[in-house]
């Protein structure tokens, strides 16, 4: 029995344990002395279980990386839908954890002076990007076994935190939106389903770009070719 788990289950369990860390690291960092540096700690754990986890289920962490990914014709659509439950379970769960172990729950939110449309536009925008550059380093056959994909991911994710982090919490991820707000009492979770929404779609844009530009990577029918 604990072997047939293992064969259904042992990727996306990697994917919660991941995503685990992410939101624990996430808890843990934004109210810290140090919360200035909360975004390079975000990307060096992100980067980290990136590379530990990509053998195993590819390490996504992330459902619009998954969402992405199934349009690129990685995964099939159980596959991805299994992720996401997967993704949104560990990241709640390491959230609340972290929030135990810091003694306060932190959550993303519209930035002062700032509006909704402002806060869901930097969402789109970098949730986009790093999509596209997950596509680009970790899915493209000319950057096959390249070293430098997990690095270029983390640093995708600092630099939007740093960018937009005052505008819109810097979620970029639906695990980390909903998991925030689900771990604390589901605290601005109407905002939180909004920023998941924005995420998908800028994920879901960024397969759409990828498609486009990199026309050598798809068959004529628009199926993705294996590179394995």
């Amino acid at each position: 029995m604990l072997e047939d788990f293992r064969k259904a289950f042992g990727k996306p369990l990697m994917e919660a344990i991941g995503t685990f860390v992410l939101l624990l690291t996430i808890q843990l960092s934004v109210d810290a002395p140090s919360a200035d540096k909360a975004p390079m700690a975000i990307g060096v754990v992100l980067m980290v279980m990136i590379y530990a986890g990509a053998p195993i289920s590819g390490a996504h962490y992330n459902p619009a990386v998954s969402l992405a990914l199934w349009l690129r014709g990685k995964q099939t659509v159980g596959e991805m839908l299994i992720y996401w439950i997967f993704q949104l379970a560990g990241g709640t769960f390491g959230a609340w954890l972290g929030g135990i172990i810091s003694g306060t729950y932190s959550y993303i939110g519209v930035g002062k002076n700032f509006t909704l449309t402002q806060a869901l536009l930097a969402e789109i925008c970098f949730a986009f990007v790093l999509c596209f550059v997950v596509l680009g380093t970790a899915t493209h056959s000319k950057a096959a076994g390249n070293g430098y994909y997990g690095a270029a991911i983390g640093l995708t994710v600092t630099a939007g935190a740093v960018s937009v982090g005052q505008q819109s919490g810097a979620a970029f991820n639906p695990a980390v939106a909903l998991g925030l707000s689900m771990a604390g009492d589901f605290e601005r979770f109407g905002y939180c389903c909004a920023t998941a929404l924005a995420d998908l779609f800028g994920g879901a844009l960024a397969a759409g770009v990828f498609y486009m530009v990199a026309p050598d990577q798809f068959d004529i029918s628009g199926e993705y070719e294996s590179v394995a």
